[in-house]
Order: C-alpha cells, then structure tokens, then sequence
C-alpha cells in the first residue's frame, strides 16, 4: 500500500515538473538564439563597416560608404554566423534561408555632415527579424493545433561609420 502510494506520488511529481521544466528549456534555447542572433548582427555590422568605405574620400576623412559593398559584405558574414544561405538582395532588404527557418534583415543607410567639422558620417540601421522554430513537443503541439504561439525573433543593431585624424 505504502509502496503504491509513493509510486504515484513519484508519478505525479516527474509529470508535473516535466510541465514545469519544458517552458523553460523553452526560454533557455530562446535566449540562446536571441544571443546568436544579436553576436551575428555585431560580427557581420563590424565586418562590413571595415571593408566597405570608399577609400577615395578618406583622404577628405569624409566616412562615405559604399552600400552594395557594405550589403555583401555583411550577407557574407551574417550567413556564415547563422548557417544560412543569401537568397536575395535588392535595395537594403536581404533574405537568407537557414536550417529551420527564413530570416529577413533591413539595412538602412542614413548619411549626415557634422556642421562642426563638415566631415561626412554614415549610419547604418540593422533590422533583423526571424521566425522562432518550437524546440519542445509541448509548444510543438500548440502550434500545430492551430493555436497562435508563433513568435519572432527581433534584433536591431546600429552603427556609425565615421573616420578620425
């Protein structure tokens, strides 16, 4: 009887923190993929930034960037970082297929001239956005029930190109 007894009790507690555990391996693998995401947008920004100003207006330490140089060279490293492949690029919008999912990422160039040093700098607007993939049956299940338990992953970044003496 005693034996029963602590035998569903033990049941009871491996199936209610199986509900418990499950949301958050959930959260965890979710901000693991956040992290990677914004490391990736870092380490592709930083990249491009260095490759792609126009190396004619340096001499002025005028900071023009090249933009389809600038779009290359960050789809380069963004697709490695992400294991991704480039599937298009037109006008600062660029669409990469991964393992699970698409990601969509929004460049967005905005050049200004400092009034006190007249030196041109660019900004760039890093905009990426990716559907999270469910890695836990439970969350799984939901969503192919029809429940509406998508979520998508957002990241922004932004950088200014600028050239000091």
């Amino acid at each position: 009887m005693v034996a029963m007894r602590t035998l569903a009790i033990s049941v009871l507690i491996a199936v209610l923190l199986s509900i418990l555990i499950a949301p958050l391996m959930e959260i965890f693998n979710l901000s693991r993929e956040q992290i990677v995401l914004g490391t990736s947008l870092n380490n592709a920004l930083r990249s491009a930034k260095d490759r792609s100003l126009s190396y004619e207006k340096l001499r002025g330490l005028d900071a023009e960037v090249d933009e389809e140089r600038f779009a290359e060279y960050f789809a380069e490293a963004f697709a490695s970082a992400m294991e991704a492949q480039l599937e298009e690029n037109e006008g600062g919008r660029l669409v990469f297929e991964g393992q699970e999912s698409t990601l969509a990422v929004t460049l967005d160039f905005t050049h200004e001239v400092d009034p006190q040093t007249e030196r041109e700098t660019t900004e760039v607007h890093v905009k990426a956005e990716v559907p999270y993939t469910f890695k836990t049956r439970y969350l799984r299940l939901a969503r192919e029930a029809g429940e509406d338990v998508d979520y998508v992953m957002k990241g922004e970044r932004m950088t200014v190109l600028s050239v000091k003496n």
